[in-house]
């Protein structure tokens, strides 16, 4: 089970819907997946769950349903974390840890743990790794082949807890110059994170609970959102396509090449040794808020009365993106 992060400093560049519509095209391709949904404003829960079972998991008393209902003994102190309930998404395919506004007071405890766990306390590695062992436990339980993590377009103490329990990163990107900015912010963070983490192991007690090695890997970036003509991108968005490896290669390659992975590759790698890009996904349109709209893959889509002609061509044809975006991550995620 490998456990991948998908995460870009810059909001708004497709990444929740990127996700979702990967992990219904993994499972197609015979592989289980558990998607955990540890963005707070739950977006990834909205558009994979029908609205009575979204009406029950956030019921008033509700328990047990949400990463936010997992973490609740870890912040009032009764307790450590527990797996919560998986929602099945596709029947024995796809499955989701829903999201929750209330992660904000698990988020609330962790600047205080990441400071004790780098002075050797045991309550601060027990808080940092809680999603780690999360993680691990919900997946053991529905034998999942991949994780895959929703987080918020932020460097905040979530992020850095989930970002080192993860074995990969992905790194979604628009088409804009925004997306390219933020790619030194992300390596200037998980730089400091994967240091600071070694520090934290260096003074560690015996703990009788496993913590992640915090040694997460660029799998690659996907970039996605731009408009086609005659088959290529068109000029306001290949401009900044074309910078991508460039810029991959200075803000997450270089400050990441310093880190060894223990197996003979550096945390630049694999995406370093074959390549930066492992995707790239075209602008669907309002087939994304259609298909959001009825919980369906962009490629599930059928004729109705929105989605016609030339648009369910173009809909059956986005499988073959997000088809050979999975075998990338499966050629590569060893």
């Amino acid at each position: 089970m490998k456990i991948i992060s998908f995460f870009n400093h810059k909001g708004g560049v497709g990444k929740t819907t990127m996700l979702f519509n990967t992990a219904v095209e993994m499972g197609i391709l015979g592989k289980r997946i558990l998607m955990v949904d540890f963005d707070a404003q739950a977006n990834l829960t909205a558009i994979s769950l029908e609205d009575e079972k979204l009406e029950e998991i956030f019921a008033v008393g509700a328990d047990g349903l949400t990463v936010a209902h997992a973490f609740a003994p870890l912040v009032s102190g009764a307790g450590d974390v527990f797996a919560p309930e998986a929602q099945m998404v596709r029947e024995g395919q796809v499955w989701l840890a829903a999201g929750d506004l209330k992660l904000s007071e698990f988020e609330s405890i962790l600047p205080s743990a990441w400071t004790e766990a780098l002075a050797g306390n045991e309550r601060g590695f027990r808080v940092t790794s809680a999603p780690y062992r999360l993680i691990k436990e919900l997946a053991e339980t529905v034998n999942a082949d991949y994780v895959f993590v929703d987080l918020g377009p932020n460097v905040g103490a979530l992020n850095r807890a989930v970002i080192l329990a993860s074995d990969y990163l992905i790194i979604p990107m628009a088409s804009d110059l925004f997306s390219i900015r933020a790619l030194p912010s992300v390596g200037g963070s998980l730089d400091t994170w994967v240091k600071q983490w070694r520090t934290a192991k260096s003074v560690s007690p015996t703990l009788s609970f496993k913590i992640p090695t915090g040694l997460p890997k660029i799998l690659g970036y996907v970039s996605q959102q731009f408009n086609v003509y005659r088959g290529e991108a068109t000029m306001a968005f290949s401009k900044w396509i074309d910078q991508m490896p460039s810029e991959m290669k200075t803000g997450l390659f270089a400050p990441l090449s310093a880190h060894d992975d223990g197996r003979g590759e550096t945390l630049a790698d694999p995406a370093q040794k074959l390549g930066a890009s492992i995707g790239d996904l075209k602008n669907f349109h309002s087939l994304v808020p259609h298909a959001q709209t009825l919980r369906k893959a962009i490629f599930e889509l059928r004729t109705d009365e929105i989605v016609r002609g030339a648009q369910v061509t173009r809909a059956r044809q986005s499988e073959e993106q997000f088809r050979e975006l999975c075998e990338n991550i499966i050629v590569r995620a060893l």
